[in-house]
């Protein structure tokens, strides 16, 4: 019997299978994104802002003060926002990086011991930077532990605004940095991840934003090449996520559009320490998991992968020179512990994507979704993880699963364990397959494990 809160927050079966043949009715021929003006303006002009003028689209501008842009104008030196209580107002005005080279287009920064509050900004159109946007603390990889947030951002907030084409991350959130919104933004042909929220960001939100076609900058079909041993070999990229939760905690990711990105949607993972050798100068430590983050109300289609808990837990990152311990190595392997615990996924809708939630960290909490697929193999969730539990006898333990439903074509077991588990809770999760109206209720049942690429965002490699 489901609930009437149940019912409430979940769609009927009749507008589920609605939804499912509209996206299905799409799949497979998914036109080009394109980029897009802003619909509407928000907010008004801020009291006392300067206007910066064509005369000085050519510069970087460095705002201390409120700012606003004119929309005849296409700015190409970025903006740096370097103080509180700062408005910038593009009015609908472009950012671009036409040369290519630029690193930023909207920075907002200050020093790792000076805090920042009560920044917005809005109404823009960013465009061809490394990262579109990013919000920085300078000097965060050598804040000590325990005095990382001594003094923390609060009330940063980047609304209304499109981003388009970076080169890297759409939105860079670094690290150490609090209390960040991503709200009304459309992001989409990022090379890299649309939103990345790097390790120790905390208490962020991404909110009622369209986040598709990210990913693909080193999907080629001729490869990547690579030296390795004194040869040169290539390798097929699986691309990057829509939104990375790499070791950032107590977020919200919330009543979302995420469709068609490279990887997958949303995969939150601890970053082992990358380059610890061969990039010393870059390198940091990394003291956090992806924990605490909160992902609901969004809605998830085409994906691969739609929410991924714990993604690295059981990938070989022998390429990635981390520094953190491994527990597992060899010819050409290195398995490290991953951390995302106590992560929940609650009352999204999945459409057309082949692996819903796939979980390999513990205290998960995956309740109230709705699943659609017409793909037999397709799953709703997948629990457990490979290395762990055979080589340390920790498997996935202390999840719950409830109250969830599926209609997945072909499959009327949607709900799939792997590897085994411990002290799951299993509670009233239905397949649509048998019975459109109420769904049978389903156990969860032992399943086939997902292939695992041979190492880290490589799919296959080869000698050219």
């Amino acid at each position: 019997m489901i609930s009437a809160r149940h019912r409430e927050r979940t769609p009927r079966a009749g507008l589920a299978i609605g939804l499912l043949a509209a996206v299905l009715g799409s799949a497979g021929c998914v036109p080009p994104w394109q980029e897009r003006p802003l619909a509407f303006l928000v907010g008004e002009v801020a009291p006392g802002s300067t206007l910066a003028g064509c005369d000085l689209a050519a510069q970087t501008l460095v705002a201390t003060s409120s700012l606003h842009l004119d929309p005849a104008c296409l700015y190409g030196g970025g903006v740096e926002i370097r103080a509180s209580d700062v408005v910038l107002d593009c009015r609908g005005a472009r950012i671009e990086d036409v040369s290519g080279t630029r690193s930023r287009g909207i920075l907002v920064a200050s020093p790792s011991d000076v805090p920042l509050s009560n920044v917005t900004i809005r109404n823009c159109v960013v465009a061809g930077f490394l990262n579109n946007v990013r919000v920085t603390r300078d000097g965060f990889k050598t804040l000590p532990a325990g005095g990382e947030y001594d003094a923390a951002f609060s009330d940063v907030v980047v609304e209304n605004s499109h981003l388009y084409r970076s080169r890297g991350s759409g939105v860079f959130v670094d690290g150490y940095v609090t209390d960040v919104t991503l709200r009304g933004l459309e992001i989409a042909g990022s090379g890299s991840v649309g939103v990345y929220l790097e390790a120790g960001s905390r208490d962020g939100r991404v909110e009622a934003s369209w986040i598709h076609h990210n990913g693909y900058g080193d999907v080629v079909p001729e490869g990547i090449p690579f030296s390795f041993g004194g040869g040169e070999l290539r390798y097929e990229s699986t691309g990057r996520e829509g939104i990375a939760i790499d070791g950032s905690r107590g977020n919200r990711i919330s009543g979302n559009r995420i469709h068609d990105n490279s990887a997958g949607g949303i995969f939150l993972y601890k970053n082992c320490g990358e380059y610890a050798t061969e990039r010393p100068s870059q390198w940091w430590v990394r003291r956090y998991g992806a924990d605490d983050n909160v992902i609901s109300g969004n809605r998830i289609e085409r994906e691969k992968t739609g929410v991924w808990i714990g993604s690295r837990m059981a990938e070989n990152q022998y390429f990635m020179d981390c520094s953190d311990p491994t527990y597992l190595s060899g010819a050409f392997r290195r398995i490290h512990r991953d951390y995302a615990a106590r992560n929940a996924v609650e009352e999204n809708v999945f459409l057309a994507v082949h692996f819903g939630v796939r979980i390999e960290d513990d205290s998960s909490r995956v309740s109230d979704n709705w699943f659609l697929a017409d793909e037999p193999g397709a799953q709703a969730v997948i629990l457990g993880t490979k290395h762990r539990s055979e080589v340390l006898s920790e498997p996935v333990r202390d999840t719950v699963i409830s109250r969830n439903h599926a209609l997945v074509v072909g499959n009327d077991g949607p709900y799939r364990w792997i590897h085994g588990h411990v002290a799951t809770t299993f509670d009233d999760n239905r397949s649509h397959l048998a019975d459109v109206e109420q769904g049978l209720a389903v156990d969860l049942a032992p399943g086939d494990p997902p292939p695992i690429n041979p190492f880290l965002f490589v799919i296959r490699f080869w000698a050219p």
